[in-house]
């Protein structure tokens, strides 16, 4: 019982982790995707707010990398929680906000940043102010979109366009190591006159930033992480349970079986609801009816087998002491009629030596092609003229293919018994792999004629041991065929095929 509580245990526990993993994977696959369609969203946005307000006051802006930055603030809501302002070289002029995570955006140590810069400011994002050596920042290759902003001016026009660049180029970016270069979420390169001013690194909060969001995120996750423990739980009863009552139903199999095997017959087997462990009962009942009759069939083989040879044992010794006791003569009759008595003795006692060894299961035949007028001639050889001239023979499209000496023998029998059965003509029709005997009689009801020394038929009853459709049945099993026994009106048929 212990292997088996473990194996459905740990059946059961592989299928919740599976289970659990897979909601555990689609559950962070969507939160990433999430992320990223947030993170976009948040960009789209800003980049919408700050083309509306460069194009607001086009006409009359100077453009610098300075007159920049207060647009460049403007258009950030409170999403967006950095923006990294490169020269158009790609080193960090300046900075403002922090990272998703809240921390300080470093940039790099410089007099100008404090000297020569103005202070500027906005609701959102305050001026970084830690500092940091250029040896701080390495480099880092951009993972997120680049747009390009172009303004073009002449002394009559002005036009603002925004258009993303192919995602086949890549950017190189020095960045601190506070920041990684996923957490951009989005670059500007801003061209003036086709002359580059500034390069705009955004960041972005994250939905976990948020309380409310970050709360509502881990309610979805902790029911799959309180999930497991209880999975477990419901295994082991699960697993505890059903492994109890396999095992009583393991043990009631056991006994019927044992009982099975000591002789006893009409067992009772354990209830059970499950299908499989009903088509298991069902075998076992099929199996002890199977050898109750078996047993019946033994006790009336011994009964008929006693009897049957018993008969001229009987009339042997009946001869024997009316020798003995001058009853009857010693002379040619007697001892003809003795050794008559001696043959069938030799011939059912034959036979069911024959019977016993088609049923053995090492009992192997030949598969060969046969010639038919050998086989007809091997047949015929066994009966009298008179005999073989009741046979009406029908060969034409005969083709046998397997053991000649076996197929005779079984030909033989029911030939004889068909003989025997009536006094007119007998069929005898050899097709493919087929053979038919029929004669005319009546078939009795409720005999089962492929039961040893069954001679039950009106037909086929007169004499003979009962062993001759047996024996042609094994002969047919043998052939992986059938033999068949059938009523067609005034006919009886027996058709044999493999």
């Amino acid at each position: 019982m212990r292997r088996q509580f473990v194996r459905l245990f740990l059946g059961f526990v592989l299928v919740v982790a599976v289970v659990v993993g897979i909601q555990a994977t689609v559950f962070l696959v969507t939160i990433h995707h999430q992320r990223i369609n947030w993170t976009e969203s948040v960009f789209q946005d800003y980049l919408s707010a700050l083309s509306k307000n460069l194009s607001a006051g086009l006409d009359g802006r100077s453009y610098s990398l300075m007159s920049l930055e207060e647009v460049l603030l403007r258009s950030a809501d409170d999403r967006v929680s950095g923006l990294y302002i490169r020269n158009p070289d790609g080193t960090v002029a300046i900075a403002y906000g922090m990272t998703s995570g809240g921390a300080s955006l470093p940039v790099p140590r410089s007099e100008e940043y404090e000297v020569n810069r103005p202070m500027m400011s906005s609701p959102a994002m305050q001026r970084a102010h830690q500092q940091i050596s250029e040896q701080g920042f390495s480099a880092s290759e951009m993972h997120s979109s680049v747009y390009e902003v172009h303004i073009e001016k002449d002394a009559d026009n002005s036009s603002l366009s925004v258009n993303q660049q192919s995602a086949s180029q890549s950017h190189t970016i020095l960045l601190p190591p506070q920041v990684k270069a996923t957490d951009i979420a989005g670059s500007l390169v801003i061209s003036y006159n086709d002359e580059v001013i500034a390069l705009v690194d955004v960041l972005t909060f994250t939905p976990f930033t948020y309380k409310n969001t970050g709360y509502l995120f881990r309610g979805l996750l902790f029911p799959i992480l309180w999930a497991m423990p209880i999975a477990f739980v419901i295994a082991l009863m699960m697993a505890a349970s059903i492994s109890k009552r396999s095992e009583r139903y393991t043990q009631g199999i056991q006994k019927a079986l044992k009982q099975l095997s000591s002789g006893e017959n009409g067992v009772e087997l354990p209830k059970t609801k499950i299908d499989e462990q009903r088509v298991i009962n069902d075998s076992i009942k099929m199996l002890d009816e199977n050898l109750a009759q078996h047993k019946r069939s033994r006790q009336a083989w011994l009964r008929s087998i006693s009897h049957d040879l018993n008969t001229p044992v009987a009339s042997m010794k009946l001869l024997l002491d009316g020798i003995a006791d001058g009853v009857f003569p010693a002379n040619e009759k007697t001892f003809l009629a003795l050794k008559n008595e001696n043959d069938a003795l030799s011939a059912r006692i034959a036979q069911v030596v024959l019977y016993s060894n088609l049923q053995s299961p090492d009992m192997k035949v030949t598969r060969e092609d046969i010639a038919i007028p050998s086989f007809i001639q091997q047949v015929f050889s066994s009966f009298t003229k008179e005999e073989q001239d009741r046979i009406y023979l029908d060969a034409e499209d005969a083709s046998l293919q397997g053991d000649q000496n076996l197929l005779s023998y079984a030909s033989r029998a029911m030939l004889s018994n068909a003989l025997q059965a009536s006094e007119g003509s007998v069929g005898w029709s050899i097709g493919k792999n087929t053979m038919t005997f029929t004669n005319k009689g009546t078939i009795a009801e409720g005999i089962d004629f492929f039961e040893p020394w069954s001679k039950g038929d009106a037909s086929r009853g007169t004499s003979g041991s009962g062993l001759g459709l047996p024996i042609t049945a094994q002969i047919m099993r043998l052939h992986h065929g059938e033999a068949e026994i059938s009523q067609r009106e005034g006919d009886v048929v027996v058709s044999l095929r493999w």
